[in-house]
C-alpha cells in the first residue's frame, strides 16, 4: 500500500499497481487474478496505473466530443456501445462502468454488507472511484455525472447543482463536448420526438433518445432488458455519453446497460444469477468477475470465492468440453476451479476454509 496525493489537499491510501494478488484473499485490497475476468485484456493497455503519481490513465473507445471520430462499426457504432470487436487498447462504455464498479469495491461481497447498500452509498463510492482517473489529460470526474439521491423537498437545489455540473459542457457547434452519466434506468418512455430514458433520482431530467438509437438499444441489450423485467428487486444500470443543449436538455450519444441484483452485484445471465444467489444464500465471501471488453463467447470466471483455502474461480459452463478450458484458466492464474455445467444440478459450493 502507499499514500497518494490527489488534488491540492487530498490524500488516500491505495494499493500498489499489479499487487492485488499479494494481499491475503480476505483483505479488502485483495484483487483476484486479472485473467479470470475481462480486466486482464485491458490492464496495462487501456488502463495504465502510475504508482509515482497515484493517477490512472484510461483510453476510451468512444468519443467525448463532436469533433472526435465515431467508434468503428462493430465496436459500439450507432450509439450502442458494446464489446463486439472492441479494441483491447480502449475501453467501451460498458468497460468503463465495470472498471469504476470494481474500483468502488461494488463487485466485492462479504455477508456484513447485507442491507447496507443503497443509491446514496453506491453513488458516493462511484464518484470516489472516478477520482485520480484521467483520460486525454483531463480528470474523468469532471466529465462524469452520477445523480445524487433525489429528495422532493430539495428538488430545486438538486436541479441547480445538476445544471451547474452540466454547464461547462453546454456548448454548441462542432466543438460540443459530451459528459458521461451513470444511473439506474427506471423506464424507456415515448417522447414527443423519439423516446426518453427516465433515470431514477433524476425524474425531472430524462435523457432524450432518437428512434435509431432506441431501436439499436433494444436490439443490443434485449437480454439485459429481459433480465430487468424478471428481477423486481434488481437494478438496471445505464452508462451513457450525452450532450447538453442550449435549454439544458440532455440528449444521449451512446448507451450501454448492465444488470445488477438487489445488492448491486452485476450479472449477465440467469445462470450467472443462480450461482450468485447460491453464494449469497450461503453467506459466502467472493468477488464478482466483470467482462469489460471481453466478447460474450470468451470464457471467464463467474465469480471468485475468497473464503476458501485458496481462491477458487467458479465457472458456469454450457458443455463438458468447457471444463478443460476452465481448468486451464484457473491453472494459469494460480487458483482452484469450481465448475457447474448447466443444465446439470449445481454441485456443492467449494468448502469454506477453517480460519
Amino acid at each position: 500500500m502507499y499514500v497518494a496525493k490527489i488534488g491540492p489537499d487530498k490524500y488516500v491510501i491505495k494499493r500498489m499497481p499489479d499487487s492485488g494478488l499479494e494481499h491475503a484473499p480476505r483483505c479488502a485490497s485483495y484483487l483476484p487474478p486479472e485473467g479470470l475476468s475481462g480486466l486482464g485484456q485491458v490492464l496495462g493497455s487501456a488502463i495504465t496505473e502510475e504508482a509515482d503519481s497515484g493517477l490512472t490513465a484510461i483510453k476510451l473507445g468512444f468519443r467525448m466530443s463532436k469533433t472526435e471520430r465515431p467508434a468503428p462499426t462493430g465496436a459500439g457504432a450507432g450509439g450502442v456501445a458494446d464489446s463486439v470487436a472492441a479494441d483491447p487498447n480502449r475501453l467501451t462504455l460498458r468497460a468503463v462502468l465495470h472498471y469504476l464498479w470494481q474500483e468502488a469495491d461494488l463487485a466485492t461481497w462479504t455477508p456484513g454488507m447485507d442491507g447496507k447498500r443503497n443509491w446514496r452509498i453506491v453513488s458516493w463510492y462511484l464518484r470516489q472511484a472516478a477520482r485520480g482517473k484521467f483520460t486525454k489529460g483531463k480528470p474523468l470526474a469532471a466529465r462524469l455525472y452520477v445523480p445524487e439521491p433525489f429528495n422532493a423537498e430539495k428538488k430545486p437545489d438538486i436541479a441547480a447543482r445538476r445544471l451547474a455540473a452540466w454547464a461547462p459542457m453546454q456548448q454548441h457547434g462542432s466543438a460540443q463536448q459530451f459528459m458521461m452519466l451513470i444511473g439506474e434506468l427506471k423506464a424507456i418512455a415515448p417522447a414527443r420526438f423519439g423516446h426518453k430514458l427516465v433515470i431514477k433520482h433524476m425524474p425531472d431530467a430524462p435523457l432524450m433518445v432518437d428512434d435509431k438509437l432506441h431501436d439499436r438499444l433494444h436490439k443490443r441489450f434485449g437480454d439485459e432488458l429481459e433480465l430487468s423485467r424478471a428481477d423486481d428487486d434488481g437494478h438496471l444500470m445505464v452508462i451513457a455519453t450525452f450532450s447538453v443543449g442550449r435549454a439544458g436538455l440532455a440528449t444521449a450519444e451512446e448507451i450501454s446497460l448492465v444488470m445488477t441484483d438487489e445488492h448491486w452485484l452485476p450479472y449477465e445471465s440467469l445462470r450467472d444469477k443462480l450461482l450468485l444467489d447460491a453464494a449469497l444464500t450461503a453467506r459466502r465471501r467472493f468477488t464478482k468477475s466483470l467482462r469489460y471488453n471481453l466478447a460474450p463467447d470468451k470464457p471467464m470466471a463467474s465469480l471468485v470465492f475468497t473464503d476458501t483455502e485458496a481462491p477458487t474461480a467458479a465457472f458456469v459452463l454450457t458443455s463438458d468440453e468447457d471444463r478443460a478450458i476452465a481448468a486451464e484458466i484457473a491453472a494459469d492464474t494460480g487458483t482452484e476451479a469450481w465448475t457447474w455445467v448447466v443444465p446439470e444440478d449445481m454441485p456443492p459450493l467449494p468448502p469454506v476454509a477453517n480460519h
